[in-house]
């Protein structure tokens, strides 16, 4: 529940190539109108923005006993029965951290328990069943709130979702599916550079994916690695022959050799198709997360 309001964080400093695709054109924060709630009559009212949501309670003409319904929730509830507007809305005292701060908090709490919970054991056998706090944090209804923590584009969230899912995901019978989550485009169309992590989590589960391109004519290698959508077959390549450490450095500057050809203009186009095609998923979350 906690976790995502880092969402809601509004004075995170903006990265400096986030383009207004990514953001979304033309809506301020908080206000795509992703809200109904109720009244006495038993009228629907909405949809409003967040922040509207929010002057509504501060004025009274919504409660905490008000049912409200929003995108993705299988029905009416309470408000104060919605993570999101119990802790934002209803919750009182004063706040020791920001949304961030708190995010990242959790998640070292998360990263130390699944670390504390190795895959395998000290002959190296796969340990069945799964830890218990590896098969929480990778039930659907878990895995996605984390891994959409990425798109806050703030570089010490991501870096801590990219090494909590590499813990999480090792040896994990889920790690087949994981890219229905849609990991793999949110961690692409990050534009920092502590990119090691990332490195690391993509060369473990990248052609571990159930995925499988329907082009006939690719390669192998391409065919089997849901990056092959996404990046050139050299790059690819490098990741598999080089190792997370040496992709990290190529992905994050300009490199021109016989083995592989990549530049910041390529990786910026490549942030903006993945924008484009993801529309307006990220603001939203600001909304209704």
């Amino acid at each position: 529940e906690l976790i995502t309001l880092a969402h809601l964080h509004t004075s995170r400093a903006v990265v400096p190539t986030q383009t207004q695709a990514i953001e979304g054109v033309g809506v301020e924060k908080g206000q795509e109108k992703e809200w109904y709630y109720g009244n006495e009559a038993k009228e629907r009212n909405g949809p409003v923005g967040y922040t509207e949501l929010k002057d509504l309670f501060a004025d009274g003409a919504i409660t905490a006993k008000t049912k409200v319904w929003a995108q993705g929730m299988e029905g009416w509830r309470l408000l104060h029965q919605v993570p999101q507007l119990k802790w934002t809305l209803v919750a009182r005292g004063t706040a020791v951290m920001n949304e961030s701060e708190l995010a990242t908090l959790i998640l070292r709490i998360l990263i130390t328990m699944a670390k504390l919970f190795p895959s395998r054991d000290s002959d190296g056998a796969i340990i069945r069943p799964l830890p218990t706090v590896k098969r929480i944090l990778s039930e659907p209804n878990t895995l996605p709130h984390i891994v959409q923590l990425l798109v806050t584009f703030d570089p010490v969230l991501v870096e801590q979702v990219a090494l909590l899912l590499y813990y999480v995901m090792e040896d994990n019978p889920k790690l087949a599916t994981l890219y229905t989550t849609g990991v793999f485009f949110f961690i692409l169309m990050y534009t920092g550079s502590n990119l090691l992590p990332i490195g690391r989590f993509l060369g473990m589960c990248h052609d571990k994916q159930a995925f499988r391109s329907e082009n006939t004519e690719v390669s192998d290698r391409m065919a089997r690695s849901v990056l092959g959508q996404l990046l050139p077959e050299a790059m690819v390549a490098y990741l598999d022959n080089h190792g997370p450490e040496k992709f990290a450095t190529i992905f994050l500057g300009e490199y021109d050799t016989p083995e592989a050809i990549w530049s910041s203009d390529m990786r910026q186009l490549m942030i903006q198709k993945l924008a484009y095609h993801l529309a307006d998923f990220t603001p939203r979350l600001q909304s209704n997360n």
